[in-house]
């Protein structure tokens, strides 16, 4: 025979081989959970274990007061009053192309981007909402859209942050343990934010091409309400069989998420007081934030970052958990360096 012949039956048996090996994994994850991952999904988390590395962003238009992305909570602004940031929203020197070929210099294989945080406020152009950076600010452009084009252009994953947990929506009620502030409303509907939160989560799945996946927020602010989750998964995967599903809630995985994330701690450790949940079989990330006084959204008063040789330790020791690290940045608003 061949050698020629045999090399292409070889790699033929041991393609199939893996896919049966996968298949294989897929069914014992479905009798152990009821999800089944796809082929596509599954390709995308092997893809995830070998990627190590991600970038977080924290923007938006809390970015303004340089106070944190909490601000709207640790002010306990009312919605016309935070409303006013969104009116003087211009970043003048956001440069897509920029942001992501420095991101992909520094070896970065993802980006995660808030493109809702607590506030409400989204960075994308969304139909189900005119509170968002497109309608509602004078720089008028779609934030997302534009990372998403030059990630694709420069072969980086983007997936999207989004807040399950909302201070602005009028629906977001009952309310949960954050927002306790006076002048929320104190009327919506939660079926109806359900039905708002899962119409808004579909447009970047549907608008801007293939996407790494979901970073899901939030939830822990109301751990006991029905988030009708299966409903919320079952959308994302069928839009993009391969995205995966991440959910930082800091407990065992649910069925559906396919990452398991840890925050400021390494899987298993629990220095926070927010981790401590047992290490799953699915791929693992740390995220962590790369300033010394913890914030994740532009502080003025967090100025000292951590040493370039702590975070690379970290980096090394989230490798040897055998997890990724995904390390945060939060811009200014006109995106002069920190």
């Amino acid at each position: 025979m061949p050698r020629d012949v045999r090399s292409v039956r070889a790699w033929t048996c041991l393609a199939a081989a893996t896919a049966c090996v996968l298949l294989a994994f897929a069914a014992a994850l479905a009798a152990q959970t009821g999800y089944q991952p796809s082929p596509e999904n599954l390709k995308s988390r092997a893809w995830f274990e070998q990627a190590r590395f991600g970038l977080f962003v924290h923007w938006g238009i809390y970015s303004e007061l340089g106070a944190g992305e909490w601000v709207m909570q640790t002010h306990h602004l009312s919605g016309p009053q935070y409303e006013q940031l969104a009116a003087q929203f211009y970043p003048v020197k956001f440069d897509a192309v920029q942001w992501v070929a420095l991101a992909k210099q520094a070896g970065v294989r993802y980006i995660v981007v808030t493109s809702r945080h607590h506030d409400g406020f989204s960075m994308f152009a969304t139909k189900q909402s005119k509170y968002n950076v497109a309608d509602a600010t004078p720089y008028g452009k779609d934030v997302i859209r534009q990372l998403a084009d030059e990630c694709h252009r420069q072969d980086i994953k983007l997936f999207v942050y989004y807040s399950q947990l909302d201070w602005h929506h009028p629906d977001y009620y009952p309310l949960g343990s954050t927002g306790q502030w006076e002048g929320r409303p104190r009327n919506g509907q939660w079926s109806r934010y359900l039905d708002f939160m899962n119409a808004q989560l579909s447009e970047p799945f549907t608008n801007y091409g293939e996407l790494g996946g979901v970073w899901l927020d939030g939830m822990w602010d109301k751990p006991d309400a029905d988030w009708q989750l299966p409903t919320t998964y079952a959308l994302i995967h069928r839009l993009q069989p391969g995205a995966l599903i991440v959910s930082n809630h800091h407990k065992q995985p649910n069925p559906g998420e396919d990452v398991q994330t840890f925050e400021k701690d390494l899987p298993g450790e629990n220095a926070t007081g927010w981790g401590g949940a047992a290490v799953s079989q699915l791929p693992l990330e740390v995220a962590e934030t790369m300033y010394g006084g913890g914030t994740w959204g532009f502080d003025l008063r967090d100025m000292e970052p951590k040493s370039l040789p702590d975070l690379v330790q970290y980096l090394v020791r989230a490798a040897g958990n055998n997890a990724n690290l995904l390390l945060n940045v939060g811009p200014t608003l006109h995106v002069h360096n920190r």
